[in-house]
This record gives C-alpha cells, sequence and structure tokens, in this order.
C-alpha cells in the first residue's frame, strides 16, 4: 500500500504543471497580448494556483477585452 506521502507527491506534481501551464500562457500571451481565451485560461490557472492577486489582475484585463468571459472568470475566482 501506499504511504501518508502519497496525496502529497501528487499535490506536488500537479503544482509543478499549473506553474509550467501558467509559464507557458505568459509566452503564448506574449505573442497574442489580445486574445480573451489565453487570458481566460490564465486567470483560472492563477485562481487554482491560490494567487488571487494575480488572477485579479488577470480579470481585470479580461473585462477591457470581454466582459463575458470575465464574469465568467470572476465567477470561478469566487467559486459562484
Amino acid at each position: 500500500m501506499m504511504g501518508e506521502g502519497y496525496k502529497g507527491m501528487f499535490s506536488r506534481m500537479g503544482e509543478a504543471l499549473l506553474d509550467k501551464f501558467v509559464e507557458d500562457l505568459k509566452k503564448e500571451l506574449e505573442l497574442k497580448p489580445d486574445d480573451s481565451e489565453l487570458l481566460f485560461k490564465l486567470g483560472v490557472a492563477y485562481s487554482r494556483a491560490g494567487k488571487t492577486s494575480e488572477a485579479r489582475e488577470v480579470y481585470k484585463k479580461l473585462r477591457e477585452k470581454n466582459p463575458e468571459k470575465a464574469k465568467e472568470l470572476l465567477d470561478i475566482m469566487y467559486d459562484v
């Protein structure tokens, strides 16, 4: 059977994958800064990572570009 650290190991793996996903999205946004879908994904990733202030900053940018997606992000951020 697996020990107590089993779940923690996968949590760390998930965090590393999420961090990599955030970095990839940021690089892609450098090429496509007006892509509201990329901004949305970045905001969700920040929210899932517990980086609320970063998610809020993305929300502000997204609100200017796509208010509907911004509302969807806000709902995800605050689990509405």
